[in-house]
């Protein structure tokens, strides 16, 4: 890193903290002036305890994992389709294009809509919030599979081609290749929408996890700690991202090559 990108990366981080604390500042105050009714605006205090009593302490703990299971599963499920899909339509294009104002109409439709649909169906497990977060985790990586197998430089294909190359040292050695460049970027999006998902799966119905804790909450009138699971769920995304990160730069540390294309 240059000593400009240190620079800007450090007033990056002072930008992020100094609004944190103008934020917090002025939440404080208009609570401590009762400018705004507890009931929408918690003072920050009692926030940081529902935090302490349902993170650290523990209460929220299983309501957590099955969160986070919910989200897994629902993003593996979606990755797994979209990547499978996409390269197969990639290869079939009249099958692609008569499938496509289906795939249209399914990533345009509201997905929370046809939750109280998919819990009466599948019931209060896990299944109905895992659809979701498939749902949702799905269109991102398809999106980018489809476009990374698809938009290839023809000169590169007509090179493999002077060169005798079959179809399948094409895919592996130049579509593949390429896909991942489109793929990675798109997994933190989709990350983030199967944790939306599981969450908006878990307030349309369940026994369990945070969206549960949300409904439960606000029921009794608790909203200190439905914006401490609110500040779980941003914490639980910034996270994400992180791990995504983490995977493209281990890809650019063991395949600088193909990493460069990356971002």
């Amino acid at each position: 890193m240059t000593p400009t990108e240190r620079r800007q990366a450090r007033n990056a981080r002072l930008v992020t903290i100094g609004t944190a604390v103008v934020l917090i500042a002025l939440w404080q105050t208009a609570a401590g002036l009762h400018l705004v009714s507890g009931l929408i605006l918690p003072p920050p205090m009692d926030v940081v305890r529902a935090f302490r009593d349902g993170v650290i302490g523990g209460m929220w703990f299983e309501d957590i994992l099955v969160t986070l299971e919910e989200t897994v599963i629902g993003f593996a499920v979606g990755l797994v389709t979209a990547l499978v899909l996409g390269a197969l339509f990639a290869y079939a294009e009249t099958v692609r294009r008569g499938l496509y104002p289906y795939l249209l109409a399914l990533q345009t439709f509201p997905k929370i809509a046809i939750a109280p649909l998919l819990v009466a169906w599948l019931g209060y497990g896990m299944a109905p919030k895992v659809v979701i977060s498939a749902l949702l985790a799905f269109f991102p990586v398809y999106a980018n599979t489809l476009a990374g197998f698809l938009e290839i430089d023809p000169a590169m294909v007509d090179l493999l081609h002077s060169m005798r190359a079959t179809r399948w040292q094409e895919l592996c050695k130049l579509r593949l290749p390429n896909a991942v460049a489109f793929i990675v970027p798109s997994l933190d999006v989709a990350l983030v929408l199967a944790l939306l998902g599981a969450i908006a799966g878990e307030l349309t119905g369940a026994t369990a996890g945070l969206g549960n804790v949300i409904t439960q909450r606000t029921f009794l009138g608790d909203t200190a700690a439905v914006y401490a699971v609110l500040i779980l769920l941003a914490g639980t995304g910034l996270v994400c991202r992180a791990a995504i990160n983490a995977t493209i730069s281990a890809i650019r540390r063991f395949r600088p090559g193909l990493a460069a294309s990356v971002r």
